[in-house]
């Protein structure tokens, strides 16, 4: 049986002590129908170089660069030169198992499976491993049932990197990724939302590495910031589909999880903030949560989500 053919999209920017094991990893498939496509965002280190030299060995490898515009847009540029029928994204700073791809590939039992996702390890830079607990009930969901799911948040998370997407899901839905933080909290539940069967296997072949370090002030209030706006992108498309009724309930428990997750985030984590910015940024994320639910029918424009960095 023929192999389809896998686009596999791999942005970067200044990731040269990295991208030779993702590299590497994705080279050693032994799936081997695929487009590998590597997308500088404006790296200024050695990281285009060690692509480039992938490129000239391996003729599955293609090299693109554009300015620094963010993760995002490094990803619609891959979007916009995949010929693949299937997507799937790998960060450079994290790498795969050699079975990454078939195992995703042999769930294309049926017709209508328009997404896979597998289970991924979370790795120290030790080397320290422990597979996520990935809990969803069924392998096989619809598609609304996997957005439901997604909105567990912490259980079956929205990162695109251990997924794979019927690349028609993004262009015929008009799909892309916003220029913000927690883009995957958006674009994943649009992608499983227009889904006709999402498949889930409990097996990890992702491997995610943590990295130490600590948010400045910024950044944190950032976080915030873009991970709301997100929540307020998303309630939007849900309104637009004419189905808010049914989707009200579980969108505001998303909500309220996603409130709880930012708490934990900068109480319970290292960061280089005082006490009172803590405090601010809690209270303006409670202030704009408050306004997302309480726009209710009406139109709220994500853009104009009040929240001050």
């Amino acid at each position: 049986m023929n192999q389809p053919l896998i686009s596999v999209i791999i942005p970067f920017y200044n990731a040269e002590r990295w991208i030779s094991r993702c590299l590497d990893s994705v080279i050693g498939q032994t799936y081997r129908a695929l487009e590998i496509i590597l997308v500088s965002d404006g790296s200024t280190d050695g990281s285009d170089g060690i692509a480039l030299q992938y490129e000239r060995e391996d003729p599955r490898v293609r090299y693109v660069r554009q300015d620094n515009r963010g993760v995002g847009e490094a990803r619609n540029r891959g979007l916009s030169l995949a010929t693949g029928e299937w997507i799937c994204f790998i960060d450079a700073d994290d790498y795969v198992s050699r079975h990454y791809v078939q195992v995703m590939a042999d769930a294309l039992i049926s017709d209508a499976t328009d997404a896979v996702s597998v289970n991924f390890y979370v790795e120290l830079p030790s080397g320290w491993r422990l597979p996520y607990p990935f809990i969803v009930l069924r392998k096989r969901l619809s598609g609304q049932q996997a957005v439901k799911q997604s909105f567990r948040v912490l259980f079956f998370p929205t990162f695109v990197w251990n997924k794979l997407f019927r690349r028609s899901l993004f262009t015929e839905n008009g799909i892309r990724f916003p220029s913000i933080l927690y883009e995957d909290a958006l674009v994943v539940p649009l992608l499983f939302f227009h889904s006709r069967q999402v498949v889930v296997l409990k097996k990890p072949c992702y491997h995610y590495l943590r990295h130490s370090g600590s948010l400045t002030h910024e950044l944190a209030s950032r976080h915030v910031h873009d991970y709301l706006r997100a929540a307020s992108m998303l309630r939007s498309h849900l309104l637009e589909s004419g189905e808010w009724g049914k989707w009200e309930k579980p969108f505001t428990r998303w909500l309220n999880r996603i409130s709880a997750q930012i708490f934990f985030m900068l109480y319970f984590s290292k960061r280089t903030m005082p006490w009172k910015e803590r405090d601010r940024l809690v209270r303006k994320m409670g202030a704009a949560i408050k306004t997302i639910k309480r726009a209710g029918d009406a139109e709220l424009n994500p853009d104009e989500l009040v929240f001050p960095l």
